[in-house]
């Protein structure tokens, strides 16, 4: 095998297993002919930069000097520590036109950041999913339909909640209305019931009707990964629309090349809420073993003005957030990791935060939101054992939500406990010079814990009960050649769910679920993708055994819930084909071109819904007036669409443009399905002054009308959003310093977003200023 396809290989097969939310960390390891040491090298870097066939590479060199190989902690990519003699001869050989390539910025699915203090001839890498495949890999290779948001994205964002991440994507859609702790996503029509949502490689488990599934300060994240479309065959149960993986930042993002101790404070200021922000971290390195952070975020806002001007009455609130981290390298392979990520908000809302509050505060409580993520995470990674690449994540997650209704002080408190484990190896194999393959195969359990009281009471409408779960999975990354891909793979669930109750029977069953999926590089600029993923949701405690009174109807008449424990799981079958396009130096030196599009349709059967019967004489379930409700396997759905984006990124500017559709029916009624959201154009359009370390830009959305609603759906009517920022990193005595302005709903619109019973916000000035020492 020559030189090129040595760095190559060894790209792909030491590259070490990554959890979500880990730094990728492993080691380069030195080639055995010396001849071919830097010309791997050179080439293995080529990769990282933009795929190796996207250039020419260098031939084999054998200058004098030789590298030694390691791994050291930073972000999300690794840093290759090398003597001046050998990297600096390796650089010389890397064309001029690649290190002036801009960083690719975010738009739908090509999410990349670049940092407007970064020079126009800097190095920079296309972005990176670990979520996808659970190895690191460039998100053009992956079948998958993958988004990045990246940490200097989230800067221009100033987002106050994770819903406002995730609302520039194509085909996701936030709901449930402007306070965040009622906010919900869709995926491709999915809404967040069945999607995983991720924490640092953590399940997050937590549903309640009309709340939000995870509860997290945005200014601890660094990045945000969104796969759409079904991905259970390496996730598990909940994802059948996609998963969402949140990372909080690590004391290596923070340091600067060569700093052991380090801080910095942040204030901020939002008008659309009269919102204040402050936080504080202190983060440090001990004797290149030890990494630490602490970061505390604290905010405090009013009502939100809304487009019509008027304020969203009881949607205040006042927030303080927390991360702790530390990481101990053991020693060359081990490494262990600890992390806690907490979270306590309070504010006077609806007991349904997605609806507005009753004049005369009838419906008003007093909450609080707690949620505490602890993790414990071993890695092991010798980079001359392509055999063995254990990791270990253990957590356990507790989301605890107390209301006190403001009228009689009734309380209800709610709790859900989330203990788990994934414990995964990754095998790399060479089978001559033209077949290769990454082997990740492990083991996953979890259990929930549900507990619920009504004044210090069990409460039926939200009953106790456990659920544990099973599974194991193989995933094989296969690479034929040079230009094709295949990734197969499958897992199996086993899955009971028990109340606490006495008289209920268990819920007890399994799943498969398989996936295939193929890359095919036709040529250096164009590839195409083809995939087959099936997914399932196990049904919840709740769905299973919920009892009690659902509604009342009148003196002596009330609706009762009935338990169903024989529900089956919902299972998704999502067929997707895939194409996309890469040129640089497509209109002058240095610039970049990238088209992605992707078309699925995604069969849903065994729906779970809950059916309610009215009915003003006794029913099986109900001895007097009001009927029952009880959770059903009921529908069947069909959802279908595409998207497509194109993003130009020059050194001094950039462009995006991204539309998104999405159709969904209930196959038993021949209706639209309620949860689908409108279609949606997204684009961004902005300019780069590296010299002053300044980026300034412009964003928009327009979202069509969606009127193709069931029977009783509110029809919602088209509306364009446009919002502008800049961002200001001063270098020389300032450096340190960041500012950030912001203008979302430049225009002050006007309007009420599909799936939200609330008008939006209206236009909203914001600033943040930040110094880092």
């Amino acid at each position: 095998m020559d030189c090129v396809s040595r760095g190559l290989r060894m790209d792909v097969l030491l590259r070490p297993p990554v959890f979500p939310g880990t730094a990728s960390q492993g080691a380069l390891r030195q080639d055995p002919d010396p001849a071919c040491q830097r010309a791997v090298w050179t080439t293995t870097l080529h990769r990282r930069l933009h795929m190796l066939s996207r250039q020419p590479t260098p031939p084999c060199s054998t200058a004098p000097g030789s590298a030694q190989w390691s791994h050291i902690p930073d972000g999300h990519n690794r840093r290759i520590a090398a003597d001046r003699g050998a990297l600096t001869h390796a650089a010389a050989r890397i064309p001029r036109r690649l290190l002036s390539a801009a960083m690719l910025l975010c738009l739908g699915q090509s999410a990349v950041a670049q940092s407007a203090t970064a020079a126009p001839d800097a190095v920079k890498l296309d972005a990176i999913t670990v979520t996808a495949t659970k190895t690191e890999q460039d998100i053009d290779v992956v079948p998958e339909s993958v988004s990045v948001v990246t940490r200097e994205q989230l800067r221009q964002r100033q987002p106050q909640a994770v819903g406002e991440v995730l609302r520039d994507l194509p085909n996701v859609d936030v709901g449930g209305g402007p306070r965040a702790v009622g906010q919900t996503v869709s995926i491709r029509g999915i809404g967040d019931d069945r999607i995983l949502f991720l924490l640092d490689g953590a399940r997050q488990n937590f549903s309640r009707g009309h709340n939000a599934r995870l509860f997290v300060e945005p200014d601890l994240l660094r990045r945000v990964e969104v796969i759409r479309g079904p991905a259970s065959a390496l996730w598990g149960s909940g994802a059948i629309g996609g998963v969402i993986a949140l990372e909080t930042v690590d004391a290596a993002d923070l340091l600067a090349p060569g700093q052991d101790f380090g801080g910095r404070v942040k204030t901020g200021y939002q008008d659309v809420n009269g919102q204040w922000m402050g936080a504080a971290a202190a983060y440090g390195r001990i004797d290149e073993r030890f990494d630490w952070l602490v970061d505390l975020t604290y905010r405090e806002a009013g009502d939100i003005r809304q487009g019509d001007g008027e304020d969203l009455a009881n949607s205040g609130f006042e927030r303080l957030s927390g991360l702790a981290k530390g990481t101990w390298n053991i020693d060359a392979a081990n490494r262990l990791s600890f992390s806690y990520l907490g979270f306590n908000e309070d504010g006077e809302v609806p007991s349904n935060p997605q609806t507005p509050a009753a004049a005369d505060g009838a419906n008003l409580v007093d909450r609080t939101t707690r949620q505490d993520n602890f993790l414990l995470r071993y890695d092991y990674e010798d980079p001359d054992n392509n055999l063995l690449a254990p990791s270990l994540v253990l957590y356990r997650n507790r989301t605890d939500i107390t209301e006190q209704r403001k009228r009689d002080d009734r309380r209800d408190a709610t709790e859900l406990t989330t203990t788990g484990f994934d414990l995964r190896n990754t095998s790399r194999f060479a089978f001559g010079d033209d077949l290769f393959q990454i082997l990740t195969y492990g083991v996953e359990y979890y259990e929930d814990e549900t507990e619920s009281t009504r004044d210090g009471a069990p409460r039926e409408s939200f009953p106790d009960g456990k659920t544990e779960v099973t599974g194991v999975y193989i995933q094989n990354e296969i690479l034929l050649g040079e230009r094709l891909t295949l990734i197969p793979g499958l897992r199996w669930d086993s899955f009971t769910s028990s109340a606490a109750a006495p008289g209920l029977e268990d819920n007890d069953d399994s799943a498969w679920s398989p996936k295939i999926g193929a890359n095919l590089k036709v040529t250096d600029w164009l590839s195409f993708q083809a995939s087959y993923n099936e997914a399932f949701r196990a049904p919840s405690v709740s769905e299973l055994f919920v009892s009690g009174v659902h509604f009342t109807c009148g003196p002596g008449c009330q609706n009762l819930f009935v338990p169903n424990p024989d529900l089956k799981p919902e299972h998704a079958r999502n067929k997707e084909l895939g194409l996309r396009l890469f040129r640089q130096d497509l209109l002058t030196p240095g610039d970049v071109g990238r088209l992605r599009a992707s078309v699925f349709r995604n069969d849903v059967t065994d729906f779970i819904e809950r059916r309610v019967q009215v009915a003003f004489r006794p029913v099986p379930g109900n001895p007097g007036p009001g009927g029952v409700s009880t959770s059903d396997n009921v529908s069947d759905a069909r959802l279908d669409g595409f998207e497509i984006g194109a993003v130009y990124e020059a050194p001094r500017w950039f462009a995006g443009l991204a539309y998104a559709q999405t159709r969904g029916d209930d196959e038993n009624t021949d209706e639209p399905l309620a949860s689908v959201s409108p279609d949606e154009w997204i684009t961004r359009l902005g300019l780069r002054f590296p010299a002053w370390g300044v980026e300034l830009g412009w964003r928009g959305r327009f979202v069509s009308a969606q009127d193709r609603v069931p029977a009783g759906i509110e029809p919602s009517e088209r509306f364009d959003v446009q919002d502008i920022w800049l961002t200001w990193s001063p270098a020389g005595q300032l450096a340190g310093l960041s500012i950030d302005l912001g203008v979302d709903n430049l225009f002050d619109a006007d309007y009420t977003p599909f799936q939200s019973a609330l008008k939006a916000p209206g236009r909203n000035i914001k600033a943040s200023l930040r110094y880092a020492f």
